[in-house]
């Protein structure tokens, strides 16, 4: 019952965690990254000029945002174009960009403030050491998309996933083809430049804001997340249901040896449990036509305890008999319920008792008498009575259970002798 509701809860607490990661992901956890005037350094203009072209291009800030003002020449340069440059990279030999790998889309405020020419160019540069060098930045991977901001709103907003690796530049570098796929984990240049195809003239293009928005982690991420907890969760559980199972196993199989070699003594008392009239009827334990069974059995190991009530007979004075009834039957409970269902408690006349235990060594009964000694004395009696017993613990020998039951009797007034509250072995 306890292993179900243990089942249960850690059932429960799964399916809780992957409600809250899967509403965090798709509801929240939003991450951007905002370029504009105000927060970006290294922005520069680059033209077909800097590759024996002809075109001029300049940057200016006004109201906030980027002006990059385009005089298209006509050359033998056969794709003339202007362009935004935002670089990313570390210094000059460590060849770290930006990780972008987590953003699922940029959205980009941009548009000419002149007609002729309504396309731009969105790419961004990364480098991969694998295959390209940081001192060469024509072997830095082009990964874009040509768009017109000017059809919708939506136009503006690219998915990233949109973005192509350039054709040209695959054929150029004779890149292998697992590395022919889009890369954002190292970004070292942003560039938004004119489209394809721009006719000899001179263009205005204002920039306001480029914004990447995006999770902290992507849906793999988290759907790796989830599997993973559901994966060790069933194996945690795996492998506290069979270490549970074996260890029921181990106590199945230990009981059923117990029960085995008490087999005898069970139906013993199975049957004077059902014999009313060999126990005493005011406490409920055996009495002594009752025990005599006990000693008939041909047991190995058999230890007896002789137990007497301290003083008794002032509390009958002092509190009346009613109260000593109580105690006696509060007694004979205390001691039923602290001791092994194969032990037999009886009373043997008046305050005192014999606990019998078959299968036991002397050592152990000795054990059980001094806890049965502390159980008594700290227990909370009736009227606040303070309450001790003394106990006299004997092992059969080779002898007869009437010199057996003396034996123990003499260890108990041993025990008496020596102050009461105490437990003394009977000596062969």
């Amino acid at each position: 019952m306890e292993q179900r509701k243990l089942y249960s809860a850690a059932l429960v607490l799964l399916l809780i965690i992957t409600f809250v990661a899967i509403l965090l992901q798709f509801y929240l956890m939003e991450r951007t990254l905002l370029l504009h005037p105000g927060n970006t350094a290294n922005v520069s203009a680059i033209s077909d000029k800097s590759i024996n072209g002809k075109s001029e291009a300049t940057i200016t800030e006004k109201d906030g945002k980027w002006l990059l003002t385009c005089q298209i020449m006509p050359s033998q340069y056969s794709w003339p174009f202007c362009e935004l440059s935002i670089n990313f990279f570390k210094g000059k030999t460590i060849g770290q960009g930006i990780d972008l790998s987590s953003f699922s889309s940029v959205y980009i405020k941009a548009r000419y403030l002149n007609k002729g020419h309504d396309s731009l160019r969105f790419q961004l540069r990364t480098f991969n050491p694998e295959y390209g060098r940081f001192d060469n930045q024509d072997t830095w991977k082009y990964v874009g998309i040509e768009y017109w901001p000017e059809r919708s709103a939506e136009s503006n907003n690219l998915p990233l996933k949109s973005l192509q690796v350039a054709t040209w530049w695959i054929v150029e570098q004779k890149l292998p083809i697992k590395y022919a796929v889009p890369e954002f984990d190292n970004v070292m240049v942003l560039e938004l430049a004119t489209g394809n195809n721009i006719q000899p003239g001179q263009y205005l293009i204002e920039v306001e804001y480029i914004e990447f928005t995006g999770k902290y982690f992507t849906n793999s991420q988290v759907l790796f997340f989830l599997i993973s907890l559901w994966v060790t969760s069933a194996a945690c559980f795996l492998f506290y249901s069979l270490r549970w199972s074996y260890k029921q196993l181990s106590e199945t199989e230990k009981r059923a040896e117990d029960l085995k070699q008490l087999n005898q003594l069970l139906n013993v008392k199975t049957k004077e449990l059902k014999d009313q009239a060999e126990r005493d009827p005011l406490t409920g334990a055996l009495n002594r036509a009752g025990i005599e069974k006990i000693f008939t059995k041909e047991l190995e190991v058999l230890s007896l305890m002789f137990i007497d009530i301290d003083h008794f007979k002032s509390i009958n004075d002092n509190h009346g008999h009613a109260v000593g009834d109580d105690i006696l039957r509060e007694f004979s409970k205390l001691i039923s319920q602290n001791c092994r269902f194969t032990d037999f408690l009886a009373r043997w006349g008046g305050e005192e008792f014999l606990l019998v235990c078959p299968n036991t060594a002397l050592e152990d009964a000795y054990d059980l008498a001094q806890a049965l000694r502390k159980l008594i004395s700290d227990h909370q009696w009736a009227n606040n009575i303070r309450l001790t017993a003394s106990f006299g613990v004997a092992q059969q020998g080779n002898e007869s259970p009437t010199a057996f039951i003396e034996r123990a009797d003499k260890a108990l007034y041993d025990a008496k002798v020596r102050g009461r509250n105490q437990v003394v072995l009977s000596a062969h």
